[in-house]
């Protein structure tokens, strides 16, 4: 009988500092942290609506940006998109662009097989694809994200 009063105490203890542990969490996660040194800190302000400027390319009108998830990218932090959709060859795209995709692709943000395949092997875009930039909000900054995909409009 003992046993099950020492085990019942140890489980209401091990439940009460769970309890207290989430409320301390609800309520810094609301700003309403209880510590008095909360107000000494400084808020982290939020970061601006992002976008991107890329000269040749434009905002696609998208019913979703879902797909960018086969991309390594997380859509909820997806900031903006641009895309790239005339075909032919990498030498044939703006000097912008085609500049632009060797640089992501030394930071190893240009991603995909398709994306291999124009940069190094020659290969067409072809119609009906697109090249997409995604602009990626991340710690610790944005990046932006390029890849080969079909081309997608509203």
């Amino acid at each position: 009988m003992l046993e099950l009063i020492l085990i019942l105490a140890v489980v209401v203890y091990l439940v009460s500092k769970l309890d207290a542990r989430h409320f301390e969490q609800a309520r810094a996660d609301q700003g309403q942290d209880a510590r008095p040194d909360a107000a000494a800190r400084p808020a982290v302000p939020p970061r601006p609506n992002m976008r991107l400027q890329i000269e040749g390319t434009q905002r696609p009108l998208l019913r979703s940006t879902g797909f960018v998830k086969g991309f390594g990218v997380n859509p909820l932090t997806l900031q903006d998109i641009r895309v790239y959709s005339r075909f032919g060859k990498l030498e044939q795209f703006p000097e912008a662009i085609a500049s632009m995709l060797r640089d992501l692709y030394d930071r190893g943000t240009a991603v995909g097989i398709d994306m291999m395949e124009l940069l190094f092997h020659g290969r067409d875009l072809r119609e009906g694809e697109a090249v997409y930039f995604a602009l990626v909000d991340a710690a610790p900054e944005p990046r932006v994200v390029a890849f080969v995909d079909k081309l997608r409009q509203a």
